[in-house]
């Protein structure tokens, strides 16, 4: 077996591992939550034509805020939107990104952005029930 033999063979086990590269695109995964309060988001994979999105809707009647996280059709980014929740309309507007779990959080103004290992460290002390004293 010659070395273009060899390498065509490297090539179709890589293959066959699914180890190949390729320049398609994989479906995304975006974290979703509905518009209840707190939200638990959970990790979701996307459709080939979605991003990962955090909708915002205002009220005009109450001044109130919700959003939700999730995927959304990467024409609907630009766009406004409408939802109605607890029988209150509210006007959305869409935040998208496109990499996998970006829409965790929206930033908060005045706080630090704690990194997901951090947030990872303190839910599992929690879970686990150590007590942390300070």
């Amino acid at each position: 077996m010659g070395p273009s033999s060899a390498f065509l063979g490297i090539l179709f086990f890589s293959g066959a591992l699914g180890l190949t590269t390729s320049p398609t695109r994989g479906r995304l995964h975006c974290y979703t939550c509905g518009f209840a309060k707190p939200c638990y988001p959970v990790p979701t994979e996307c459709q080939e034509d979605e991003v990962c999105g955090i909708s915002v809707g205002t009220s005009d009647q109450k001044e109130e805020v919700i959003e939700r996280r999730g995927c959304l059709p990467r024409a609907h980014c630009p766009l406004l939107g409408r939802a109605t929740y607890w029988s209150q309309p509210y006007a959305l507007r869409h935040q998208c990104c496109e990499q996998d779990l970006c829409n965790a959080a929206a930033s908060l103004p005045g706080l630090p952005r704690l990194s997901l290992t951090t947030l990872s460290l303190l839910a599992a002390i929690f879970a686990w029930g150590v007590h942390i004293f300070l």
